[in-house]
């Protein structure tokens, strides 16, 4: 008790003193005054709980983990047995949460605010049955507040990353309040299952489910859209296209130098830039004006001319665009950057992938890609273009590549409904 006591002392200065930076990166990014109000716990009137019916509250971070719900949210939808409220942290990921979502569940809003007043609030306008948290989304006050209604926590698609598995190790008396306080984790992987039992999760409460982000069907543009969509980006049907996947500060640098090794070889090769943050546009513009490249900007519309460079800096995009590329680079895996974004969508998809040594988000993933010998995992700038100009130039080792890929995305499914059905037993298992 004494621990939740400590947190609701602690929080609202950390808050304060945080609030600047996070107001500043709401303002940048755009859309977060939206329903602002969700996040003081303020939500609208819900209709009373369904008699027969469990109500189950998900939280989701941002844009991966909305995706990545998509089959899950589908195969409780289709057994008529939830309400569902899913509520999200972005401005991004409430804006692809109510666009997927609003029309098959409950509501769809944003998280409020882990404090005291607004998540009881929130809790008092939802009042769920149970309680789903998406990868690394351990809440505590939320979490203390299903402690308090004895409702049961459920930790899916379980994720620890590289930065927050050593705080968790250094406080383990802070953090066991929170953790005792989850009834059930469902990891993605044995790494992830090790690594929340190392922080202090009973074993008996953790299960291997897999990753449910490679459970989601992947949409594929037939010939004429492909192409069409090629057109817009201003790519022809015989281009091959180095995709920049969620690229970061120095990276979009490094892939305009390897297209230019690239071009050396082969004229086709073009690269398709996608930020992680369309915001950076300037800079990267400033870049592609010094490249020498012909360059279009994709929220420009359509191009009006064939381009070397497309600069695609919309927001919900990432994974149609990968399905038109044959190379991808995975953003920030190079230093100064780390963390890394996923390399999923092009692994599903079949598309060759370098990425650098700097990944640790999608550290589970990354290794097992790295065990299947699936991917090339550089060490800096110099010896990712090094690797991106021997796929380029190797049209056999590309196809090899993809073959492999396509392989290791089969033996990775059926996450969803292993979660799906843990779902059931446990909000069913007392009626």
């Amino acid at each position: 008790m004494w621990t939740i006591l400590l947190y609701r002392f602690l929080f609202i200065p950390c808050f304060l003193i945080a609030m600047p930076y996070y107001a500043y990166r709401m303002i940048k990014r755009g859309g977060y005054k939206k329903d602002f109000k969700y996040r003081f716990g303020l939500f609208k009137k819900l209709p009373k709980r369904k008699f027969g019916k469990k109500r189950l509250w998900i939280q989701a971070v941002s844009v991966g983990e909305v995706k990545a719900l998509e089959k899950l949210i589908n195969l409780l939808v289709g057994s008529d047995l939830y309400e569902i409220v899913l509520t999200t942290t972005t401005s991004t990921g409430y804006e692809l949460a109510r666009r997927m979502y609003a029309n098959k569940i409950l509501f769809v809003g944003l998280f409020p605010f882990d404090f005291w007043l607004f998540s009881w609030l929130a809790w008092k306008r939802i009042f769920p049955h149970l309680v789903i948290l998406m990868e690394s989304e351990i809440w505590p006050e939320h979490i203390w507040q299903a402690h308090l209604r004895a409702v049961p926590v459920i930790l899916i698609n379980a994720r620890i990353s590289d930065k927050t598995f050593p705080r968790y190790k250094a406080f383990p008396n802070l953090a066991k309040t929170t953790l005792d306080n989850i009834s059930y984790v469902l990891a993605s992987d044995q790494l992830m299952a090790d690594r929340c039992h190392e922080i202090g999760i009973a074993s008996d409460r953790i299960k291997i489910a897999g990753n449910m982000k490679f459970d989601n069907g992947i949409p594929r543009l037939d010939a004429t859209e492909a192409l069409a969509l090629r057109h817009t980006l201003g790519f022809t049907k015989n281009d091959l296209i180095l995709l920049g996947s969620s690229t970061w500060p120095q990276e979009e640098e490094m892939l305009i130098r390897a297209l230019k090794k690239c071009r050396n070889g082969d004229s086709r090769w073009k690269l398709l830039l996608v930020p992680r943050h369309a915001e950076r546009r300037n800079q990267i513009i400033d870049l592609l004006k010094a490249s020498g490249f012909k360059w279009h900007q994709r929220s420009k519309g359509k191009a009006k001319v064939d381009v070397d460079i497309c600069l695609a800096d919309t927001t919900g995009e990432l994974q149609t665009l990968t399905s038109i590329s044959d190379l991808a680079f995975i953003g920030k895996s190079l230093a100064p950057n780390a963390g890394g974004q996923s390399p999923v969508d092009a692994a599903c998809y079949g598309i060759p992938i370098v990425y650098g040594d700097r990944v640790t988000n999608f550290k589970g993933i990354c290794l097992s890609l790295e065990h299947s010998k699936c991917v090339i995992k550089v060490k800096d700038s110099a010896r990712a273009i090094m690797a991106i100009t021997m796929f380029a130039k190797d049209e056999n080792k590309r196809q090899s590549f993809a073959k492999k890929l396509q392989e290791w995305h089969k033996n990775n499914c059926g996450a969803s409904e292993f979660i799906a059905k843990k779902i059931q037993d446990i909000a069913f298992a007392n009626r």
